[in-house]
């Protein structure tokens, strides 16, 4: 399983070409809207050539977006739908973490004990603990460090060998000392789990978590790709595709080993944030992020990277199996998620992902409204009228009519009128200032020349402001 935290880019290092390619890649719209992302999502999907694809928005606690592109398998496969399960990947470590603190909840474990309770012939056992495992720090090598299935993970492996091997040898640090992703760490809080409650961890997650959610698509290590699971795929080279095998039975485990619908990682993602999951003290321990000995931080909590995006809160983790991706990020203070799901592990879903976080995350413009037309079309007709050294007779500010002096007028003409009619006007940005609506203007003439523009206007269609700069 990557290593990868929700905010990480994973480059894409392979695709399969479709009729788009070459052409710029789709551009998401300025603001968020339903109908705005999904064209946005459809033509992402058309240009990359998913093979599956799922996408599930929520802003501020309400469903916005649940969509399925493509299908199941390249051949005969089923529709994909936002309830379709796939593989999740290391998205699965955010409810190991969440098993383990639910028997803290009710004092059978404490994250503070160390592995020796359970595992004492590991190396560290005195010294590491289960948060230690939770928050990437326990010094135990990863055994996933590849991003492919390699001979040794095609075979199946008992998960107490599994752990013997991993973390019964040599350490890359001391507890604590630094943040290192392991795999191992999710094998080994997985086997504590099935230990302390004397169930099998999936049977203890459907019990505790997916039934009382409701999430009807969740599962832990289904058996095989025989049975109607969707299929994973990877590169062949570079321009193709091919089918992906999976990693053989017990590398999962506590680890990556969930599958699941984005609609039902959305339930999810929102019980938790409404602490319908953990309590508020355990939630907490869940949520905060590492501390290193050094007095560094880590930005990962307890199966989940915690960080600051834009001044608020940001909880996500994305995941990787063979032949699958996936990205999930929750807002906690707008209650907003994002899901994004592939079933292919080299069409990297990550920066279509990270453009709707934007989106969602965006605050509205708050932009009085003017009247008149709108502001490029007010753009280019002022444009045209300085090309003459003129000004409208009317709506123009008081101070902008004595700043353009008969000498500026004269200057504004020499330029524009030399340029031509603009070949184009775009807004940069807008914002309010002073009551007033603020858009920067970006204004392209024939002959490649582009001016940058500022025009402030009133609610009633005043112009305060027209300048142009050089770019």
């Amino acid at each position: 399983m990557l290593p990868a935290l929700v905010f990480t880019l994973i480059l894409a290092y392979g695709q399969t070409p479709t009729a788009d390619a070459g052409k710029s890649p789709p551009k998401p719209p300025a603001e968020f809207t339903p109908a705005g992302v999904e064209g946005f999502v459809r033509d992402t999907a058309k240009a990359r050539g998913f093979v599956g694809l799922q996408v599930v928005v929520v802003r501020e606690g309400q469903p916005a977006l649940a969509l399925g592109i493509g299908s199941t398998a390249q051949a005969e496969g089923k529709p994909v739908t936002a309830d379709t399960p796939f593989a999740i990947g290391s998205v699965s470590k955010q409810f190991t973490c969440a098993a383990l603190l639910l028997l803290a909840q009710e004092g059978k474990v404490s994250p503070t004990d160390k592995v020796a309770r359970w595992y004492p012939g590991l190396t560290n056992a005195e010294k590491v603990t289960l948060l230690d495992l939770m928050n990437h720090t326990s010094g135990y090598p990863d055994y996933y460090p590849l991003d492919f299935v390699d001979r040794r993970m095609a075979q199946a492996i008992r998960p107490d060998d599994l752990i013997q091997r991993y973390a019964g040898g040599k350490v890359d640090f001391e507890p604590g000392a630094k943040y290192s992703y392991s795999n191992t760490g999710y094998t080994l809080l997985g086997r504590v789990v099935e230990r302390v409650s004397g169930k099998p961890l999936g049977e203890f997650l459907k019990e505790r978590i997916f039934t009382p959610l409701g999430m009807r698509s969740a599962t832990f290590e289904p058996p095989g790709q025989g049975t109607g699971l969707a299929r994973g795929y990877r590169a062949l080279g570079i321009d193709e595709t091919e089918w992906a095998p999976p990693e053989g039975e017990g590398w999962l485990n506590g680890a990556g080993g969930i599958w699941c619908s984005a609609n039902d990682l959305s339930r999810w993602a929102l019980a938790l944030m409404d602490g319908k999951v953990l309590d508020a003290r355990h939630l907490e321990v869940k949520t905060r992020p590492r501390i290193l000995n050094n007095g560094k931080k880590s930005y990962y909590g307890s199966g989940l990277s915690v960080r600051e995006l834009n001044g608020e809160a940001v909880w996500g983790h994305t995941g990787a199996v063979s032949g699958f991706h996936a990205n999930l990020t929750m807002l906690p203070r707008t209650r907003s998620v994002v899901v994004t799901l592939a079933n292919a592990e080299h069409l990297d879903d990550g920066k279509l992902h990270r453009e709707i976080v934007a989106l969602v995350q965006k605050e509205p413009a708050n932009l009085p409204k003017v009247e008149g037309p709108k502001a490029v079309d007010h753009a280019r007709d002022l444009v045209a009228r300085l090309a003459k050294a003129e000004l409208p007779a009317e709506k123009m500010g008081a101070e902008y009519r004595l700043y353009m002096t008969p000498e500026r007028l004269k200057a504004y003409a020499k330029k524009l009128s030399a340029l031509g009619e603009p070949k184009s006007v775009e807004v940069a940005s807008q914002y309010e200032r002073g009551g007033m609506e603020v858009s920067m203007l970006r204004i392209a003439f024939q002959d490649g020349t582009a001016l940058l523009g500022s025009l402030y206007r009133q609610p009633d269609g005043t112009v305060e402001q027209f300048l142009l700069t050089r770019e």
